[in-house]
């Protein structure tokens, strides 16, 4: 709801409050304005009334943050900085040289319009990016994401600049490859899968010799997709083998993927994220992720979701076996431990 002037009045708008004048109601809320009511309007010298915004008429979480004022103005300074950011390292990639600074301000100016953790992960479940942006947006949502888990991990103001870097920067091998290939809706082919996969050491020779980038950054470029198993690449490293910066970028890069909506689906919501890494731990470090599971878990209370069976339900209580599968409520007070019904998924927040 906002408050208008009279003035501001236009048929089609609908009051959100009833309108009275010496004690009686002229209008009740609901009435939708047309000619007679902006005529009565000045014939008793109303000078304000309160009408209906399209937030109103939002009826899920999901529809509640896209007509929402943070999630608007957070929209207009992403787009704004994702040109500054497309421009830097277009810029970096024919020059190999920038001043991090830059990236921090871009970093800076976007997190401004975030006032949690929370809302980030709402927030990046609703962007929409465009096509031809997807490099550029996932790497961008990447550092946001870094800057969140660093907050969670309680990360110290050089450590948590230095994961943000490696937001930017983890995946600019990915930039010298074909868009057609990379956001390709259906299966590569077994020459274009290999040529995917050449993008850590694409990314590591950009940038080996840059004195600006610490090693840390230069190892999450080159390690990205290096897996605690061994069974990542490109040189199947197995645990501490792998840079401590690189096991984190593994899996802010695994949420990321998951989280961005693409031409054959809609994005993954956060307990389905974290339902797949549940399902391949052993892949991952788990001084980092369980922390980071347990923390993006919990932000999910209160949130609602629909189940594959078209069901509503809300988020009450997070269970730790397993962290994707709590406990939910529906209207009625009606209770639900996921867990206990394996037949049952959740599909998308609702």
């Amino acid at each position: 709801m906002k408050t208008i002037t009279r003035m501001e009045c236009k048929p089609g708008m609908v009051l959100a409050e009833p309108v009275e004048h010496d004690g009686e109601v002229l209008f009740k809320a609901g009435r939708k304005i047309d000619e007679r009511v902006m005529e009565r309007l000045e014939r008793f010298n109303i000078l304000c009334v309160t009408i209906m915004e399209d937030v109103d008429y939002a009826t899920t979480h999901y529809q509640k943050i896209q007509y929402s004022t943070d999630f608007q103005n957070f929209v207009k300074v992403y787009q704004e900085q994702l040109l500054v950011y497309k421009a830097i390292m277009i810029s970096y990639l024919g020059t190999k040289s920038m001043d991090p600074a830059s990236l921090m301000a871009v970093y800076n100016k976007i997190n401004e319009y975030v006032s949690s953790e929370k809302q980030l992960l709402d927030f990046i479940y609703n962007m929409m990016p465009g096509e031809d942006e997807l490099t550029y947006t996932a790497s961008l949502n990447s550092a946001l994401l870094c800057g969140a888990f660093a907050n969670w991990m309680g990360m110290d103001a050089h450590e948590k600049k230095r994961l943000i870097m490696c937001g930017f920067f983890y995946d600019i091998g990915k930039w010298k490859l074909p868009n057609e290939i990379l956001w390709k809706p259906g299966k590569l082919t077994d020459e274009e899968f290999e040529m995917v996969r050449k993008h850590p050491v694409i990314g590591y020779v950009l940038v080996r010799n840059d004195p600006n980038l610490s090693d840390h950054i230069k190892a999450a470029i080159l390690m990205h997709h290096e897996r605690m198993d061994g069974s990542g690449y490109p040189s199947h490293l197995t645990g501490d083998k792998i840079d401590k910066y690189a096991r984190y970028m593994a899996i802010v890069d695994t949420y990321i993927a998951m989280a961005s909506p693409r031409m054959h689906r809609r994005a993954f919501t956060p307990l389905q994220i974290i339902g797949t890494l549940e399902k391949s731990k052993e892949k991952y470090d788990n001084s980092i992720l369980m922390p980071l599971i347990e923390r993006i878990s919990e932000a999910q209370i209160g949130t609602k979701v629909e189940l594959n069976d078209g069901s509503v339900w809300e988020v009450m209580i997070i269970t730790k076996q397993p962290y994707s599968r709590p406990i939910l409520r529906d209207e009625n007070g009606e209770i639900l431990n996921l867990a206990e019904h394996p037949e049952l998924e959740i599909e998308k927040l609702a």
